[in-house]
């Protein structure tokens, strides 16, 4: 599945006081970090073909520098995220910027990025993007959502 994570998402998997990166942790069992789970649901690359954009990880640097993060783990962070982009078989992707008639610019370029790769789903913690879904034919879910679906879905599958 084409799937599209929000910069919340890659902030919180190293911001969040049970973050274990550099680790990643294989699911299941889950972790106490959803963000780290839908990590490690990109890195495993079974069932998750990851999508970012430039814009994406130039934000996520941004605010993980601002949030007094050393840089040069701050871009480590980033080139590993490309890398699990690479392993789940998804691609970094510059789309074309367009108006998708959400006031928060920041939430129309992730859905800049979500048609540019026709996403089957976009995770987002963020409640601007979550109160959309389904936006486009398309889920928005938040990061546990996620996490749970995949999980359920490999069960059935077995």
């Amino acid at each position: 599945m084409r799937v599209v994570f929000d910069i919340h998402i890659f902030v919180l998997n190293l911001i969040n006081p049970n973050a274990t990166w550099p680790e990643i942790e294989p699911l299941p069992p889950t972790s106490e970090s959803a963000a780290a789970d839908c990590i490690s649901l990109a890195f495993d690359a079974l069932d998750v073909q990851l999508y970012l954009s430039p814009h994406i990880l130039r934000n996520t640097s941004r605010i993980l520098k601002g949030r007094g993060l050393d840089d040069n783990i701050v871009d480590a962070y980033i080139e590993a995220l490309v890398e699990i982009v690479e392993i789940s078989g998804g691609a970094v992707v510059d789309p074309l910027p367009l108006d998708r008639g959400v006031r928060d610019h920041e939430d129309n370029r992730i859905l800049d990025l979500v048609l540019a790769v026709d996403a089957d789903i976009l995770v987002s913690d963020d409640s601007d993007l979550t109160s959309l879904s389904p936006w486009n034919g398309r889920p928005i879910l938040r990061p546990y959502e996620f996490v749970n679906r995949v999980l359920q879905s490999r069960r059935i599958r077995g």
